[in-house]
């Protein structure tokens, strides 16, 4: 059995992202594009999962909760939790011990809503969530395993992935899930592994199903 499933998505919470990425809107699109399975992963943050799981459920799409973490070395990586407290508890975590205060003007730097199952929005995050955490690459990984989670490289073919902030796909992270853009025939050469194919989607339009 196969399901269609986009496992990179961001919500009206990340600054970077439309504001029409709400609960009500992205079920629609998902009902529309026949997409089983999906994954809100917001910048630093799971403040939006809670209210996405239970409107995505209504909507009969199945939902991973995720964070998508600015690491130190402005690599980003995806944390996804089999359970909304976890990736809440990680996240919250995050923002007290490993983020920086820095408020923004969401004029110039993106609003970043918290928004309920009405598509209604509720408040914004003062902290801007476009920074890179304190983590390093490795201590992310050690800290999403601890705390229940699975990681995957976030778009290392792109901007804020491993190989344009590296240059290389280093020795000791080889063996971690790695997701690519739709570009697949540019990597031929690591089919083999665990490979995530998701849309990186921060509007509605580019929401997209892989197998």
């Amino acid at each position: 059995m196969s399901f269609l499933c986009d496992f990179h998505i961001h919500s009206c919470l990340s600054p970077c992202a439309d504001i029409t990425m709400t609960p009500h809107e992205i079920a629609s699109v998902c009902v529309s594009k026949g997409i089983d399975w999906i994954s809100i992963t917001d910048h630093n943050s799971a403040g939006n999962v809670r209210v996405f799981s239970k409107v995505l459920s209504r909507a009969g799409v199945s939902f991973i909760p995720g964070i998508e973490v600015h690491t130190v070395e402005d690599v980003h990586v995806l944390a996804y939790f089999p359970e909304v407290s976890l990736a809440e508890a990680y996240s919250d975590w995050i923002r007290k011990e490993r983020l920086a205060h820095i408020s923004i003007d969401p004029e110039i730097s993106g609003y970043q809503l918290f928004v309920d199952d009405n598509d209604s929005f509720t408040g914004m995050e003062e902290i801007w969530l476009g920074q890179p955490t304190t983590l390093g690459i490795s201590e992310t990984l050690e800290t999403v395993r601890d705390n229940g989670g699975v990681s995957v490289m976030a778009h290392i073919d792109r901007k804020m992935g491993l190989i344009s902030q590296l240059g290389v796909i280093p020795e000791e992270y080889r063996e971690v899930p790695m997701e690519i853009s739709f570009r697949r025939t540019l990597f031929e050469g690591i089919e083999s592994r665990n490979i995530l194919h998701s849309s990186d989607a921060h509007s509605l339009n580019v929401i997209a199903p892989t197998v």
